[in-house]
This record gives C-alpha cells, sequence and structure tokens, in this order.
C-alpha cells in the first residue's frame, strides 16, 4: 500500500505508537515488539548505558558545593570574622548554583509556568510527638523513666 491508501507501511519513519499509551503517560514513546536475540542485546546494552550513565558534573549539586567550599576555604583562611565569612559562604554557594546548575527542559517548563518545582502526591500532617509520648507512658507504665 502507499501513502494516498493509508496502509500500514505508508509512513515508513514515523515511530509506532499508541494513542491510550500516549494519552496516559504524555510522553514520547516507541514500541518494538523485540523478538530475536541480536536486537534484545542491543536494547538491553542501550538501557543499561542510558540508566547507569554518568551525571554531568554541572547538574551535580553537591559536587559544585563541594568545590565552592574548598574555594571559600582557600579565599578565607585569615578571616576570623564568623559573620561575614558565613554570609560569603552562602553567597557563594548560591551564586554557584544559579550560575553553573544544568536544568532539564520540563523544569524551565515548570518554573516558567509557575507550577513550582516538585509534585506532591499527598498532604502532610504534623504529629505532635509529646502527646504521643504521654500517651504510651500513661498506658504502659513501663515505658516511664525510673530516675
Amino acid at each position: 500500500m502507499n501513502k494516498a491508501t493509508g496502509g500500514p507501511n505508508a509512513y515508513g519513519f514515523l515511530n509506532n505508537w499508541c494513542p491510550p499509551l500516549m494519552q496516559c503517560i504524555r510522553a514520547n514513546h516507541d514500541i518494538k515488539l523485540i523478538t530475536n536475540r541480536s536486537e534484545t542485546r542491543d536494547i538491553s546494552f542501550y538501557i543499561t548505558l542510558y540508566v547507569a550513565k554518568r551525571q554531568a558534573r554541572s547538574s551535580n549539586t553537591s559536587a559544585l558545593l563541594a568545590k565552592k567550599l574548598a574555594f571559600h576555604k582557600l579565599k578565607e583562611r585569615y578571616n576570623s570574622d564568623i559573620p561575614r565569612l558565613n554570609k560569603r559562604l552562602l553567597q557563594r554557594c548560591a551564586n554557584t548554583l544559579t550560575r553553573e546548575q544544568e536544568f532539564s527542559a520540563p523544569e524551565v517548563i515548570s518554573y516558567l509556568m509557575g507550577w513550582g518545582d516538585r509534585f506532591i502526591s499527598h498532604h502532610f500532617v504534623t504529629i505532635y510527638w509529646l502527646a504521643i509520648l504521654l500517651l504510651l507512658k500513661n498506658k504502659y507504665p513501663e515505658l516511664r523513666c525510673k530516675t
């Protein structure tokens, strides 16, 4: 069949896709039936390399902050004004993160749209530990301290 008839091979360069899956995950996806050994090996190798890839240094927050801390200690080794030292360290860390950290496209879109930087699927409630502790000590007197 050809493009005019709209047959299964009409669009050779279009990935196979599944509309219900596309609607559920709202992401790019490919569907491929893997039937032989070499394709299975190749896709397994690709997935393993993708999952285990090294994080870029510029997107590794702890590496950026560790580098800045070393710089800060070197530059401020003779300064004894503790409040000023702390203020400078915080400023340097904030400047480093805003200048050198990489952001993914979804992060950028989320910030631009005002959606925030995290998705929370539940709400937090305060647990009053002292009230729980008193209740347990009243119910189980052996928990009380023998002082």
